[in-house]
């Protein structure tokens, strides 16, 4: 295998350790820069992606946007792109993989990643993403449901994470972005922690953590690899039981809480999906 972000001991150590605890951990990578991750690069994959591929707005938001609604620019989208320095907007580029040359760029990052997180042959589902972010840019507190290691390529950005109170806190947010709710959180980030990123710095976030990010004083380019695991599907599979448990009234436990009842809500899931899928086909 060629590698791409060259990790140090320090960096597979910490990987190692962020899929033991579950917690955010620091990494560094070589990926400062790249002939695909130039600001006109980004810019010629962005207009030739559909358009539900990209999402941008202001970047002068609050901490809290609970409802996801944020305003946008009105301009054109090369055109935004190429203005980042002085528009002050916000954008992501969603699937980067569905370009073969980023396909191949994402691989080789997670080639290196993944395993060190979840275990071999533990990890699937992945998917890049490419966030842009004019000078003073806020991205708003949230969860997001996959692993992720955000790598900075160029400017600088303050990430914040949190850390729930409970369980219970973690599972409730987790179950309402499962059940179809927004990312976005209708709190700030709880007990945070700052994480400082430079060009070749990362960090690993775990699925549903809390946390928003800061942009620095100068245009940054990050890109996002994500991956899910089959430990994090059955936990998904038992929030969506969980959902279905308490719209009908009842109280549910976390998932975690009694291995057994877990099997049981992730089984009985499994069976009323794959049942509904099949009268779907019908």
């Amino acid at each position: 295998m060629t590698s791409l972000l060259h990790l140090d001991e320090q960096s597979v150590r910490a990987l190692r350790t962020a899929g033991e605890t579950g917690e955010p951990q620091e990494v560094t990578h070589a990926l400062r820069s790249h002939d695909l991750l130039t600001l006109e690069a980004l810019a010629d994959l962005a207009v030739s992606l559909p358009a539900e591929s990209i999402e941008h707005n202001v970047g002068a938001l609050p901490d809290v946007v609970a409802d996801g609604r944020a305003p946008t620019l009105d301009l054109e989208l090369r055109e935004m792109i190429l203005g980042l320095e002085t528009n002050g907007a916000w954008c992501v580029v969603k699937n980067v993989e569905q370009d073969p040359r980023y396909s191949a760029l994402l691989d080789s990052c997670l080639d290196e990643i993944e395993d060190l997180v979840s275990g071999p042959g533990q990890a699937y589902h992945r998917e890049g993403f490419v966030f842009l972010s004019a000078p003073g840019s806020m991205t708003p507190s949230h969860i997001d449901p996959e692993h992720n290691v955000l790598l900075q390529v160029q400017g600088t950005k303050t990430m914040v994470t949190g850390r729930w109170a409970s369980p219970d806190a973690r599972a409730g947010e987790a179950e309402r972005l499962v059940g179809g709710g927004h990312r976005n959180l209708g709190h700030d980030v709880q007990d945070p922690v700052e994480h400082h990123l430079q060009p070749g710095d990362g960090i690993y976030v775990p699925p549903y953590t809390q946390h928003k990010v800061v942009n620095g004083p100068a245009l940054s380019i990050s890109l996002s690899v994500t991956w899910r695991s089959h430990a994090l599907a059955d936990e998904a599979r038992v929030l969506r039981a969980n959902n279905y448990l308490r719209r009908a009234g009842l109280t549910p436990s976390a998932p975690g809480t009694r291995r057994s009842a877990d099997r049981a809500k992730a089984t009985a899931i499994s069976a009323a999906e794959k049942a509904k899928a099949a009268v779907r086909r019908r």
